[in-house]
């Protein structure tokens, strides 16, 4: 009698790794494409914040008669009088704008007769809202928690012109207006340049999460960094001028001065910062009108001082 003996049923050691490498290739290939898609729903979540924070704007315009949210105030002492009549201790836009925002429990929790140090305020300052944070960038990032004064940290900010974050005579005599200042409040009928042409809102990077050591971020400090600046173009290779920069901000050596430079100046009236994010090639602006575009970040200077002027006159093509 004959014996049938079947063939094992199986694959190469060489099939093997034909498929390994095939299915790596596909990887390779997908991956880039998978990477765009989630920066593509970053960006949007970017730009529906972006767009939250203008329209928010809008309506407390409405609601105090053509003024925009005051920037900042660096009041040390007692609340002093602006343009508009209303009096501030030491604050930044965002409480402003908590009521319009669908914060209202949370504003009527901060006393606005105290600094944002004081009293009941450092409390309301810690609680991470969603809109104060792009997802390219460090979500829910907060300071560090052993400071008695902590608070979250943010990635938008305020359109401060064509000056340092406390203005110089030197700033005033070349002011070219902006919606957001230190100290004073502007008008949305000084927006003369029009709002579609005007920017309100952009974005910083959060230099240094969990840490003290770094002003970029503090969004609700009026020394930190409430505002962004046309001093220099969008993720400029130039450093912001800070009171205080990361230690790997400094080292032109580290990667965190090729994406974020800093060097630390003595005093405000000094300070300046750039408007940097993490999305590739440029940032997202919102203007003055609600809508919101992608500025390159090798956007002509005149044209970024431009698009930061509210009454410059500048006839320029808005990116």
């Amino acid at each position: 009698m004959s014996r049938h003996v079947g063939k094992k049923i199986g694959f190469t050691l060489v099939e093997l790794l034909v498929v390994i490498a095939i299915i790596g290739v596909l990887i390779a290939l997908l991956l880039p494409a998978v990477q765009q898609a989630r920066e593509a729903a970053r960006r949007m979540q970017c730009t529906n914040n972006l767009k939250q924070w203008t329209l928010a704007t809008h309506m407390h315009i409405d609601t105090y008669g053509d003024w925009f949210p005051l920037g900042g105030m660096n009041g040390t002492g007692n609340p002093t009088a602006v343009q508009n009549g209303k009096s501030y201790f030491r604050i930044t836009w965002p409480v402003q704008l908590w009521p319009f925002i669908e914060q209202s429990a949370l504003y009527d929790q901060y006393d606005l007769k105290q600094h944002f140090h004081d009293g009941p305020n450092p409390d309301t300052l810690r609680y991470a809202i969603d809109g104060y944070y792009c997802p390219s960038d460090k979500v829910g990032a907060m300071q560090d928690q052993s400071d008695q004064y902590w608070r979250v940290l943010g990635n938008y900010v305020g359109n401060m012109g064509n000056a340092h974050l406390h203005h110089t005579s030197a700033d005033a005599d070349a002011w070219l207006g902006s919606p957001f200042r230190i100290r004073h409040v502007s008008r949305l009928s000084e927006v003369t340049d029009g709002t579609s042409n005007t920017a309100c809102f952009s974005e910083i990077l959060i230099a240094s999460p969990g840490g003290l050591d770094d002003n970029r971020g503090d969004i609700l400090n009026n020394d930190g960094s409430p505002g962004f600046m046309s001093l220099l173009t969008p993720n400029s290779s130039s450093p912001d001028l800070c009171r205080q920069c990361k230690a790997s901000s400094m080292d032109p050596n580290h990667a965190d001065y090729r994406r974020m430079p800093c060097s630390v100046v003595s005093q405000n009236h000094e300070s300046y910062i750039a408007a940097r994010s993490n999305h590739p090639g440029g940032v997202m602006v919102s203007m003055c009108d609600g809508s919101v575009r992608f500025v390159s970040e090798t956007v002509n200077q005149s044209v970024w001082e431009g698009i930061l002027s509210t009454f410059g006159g500048e006839v320029v093509a808005t990116p």
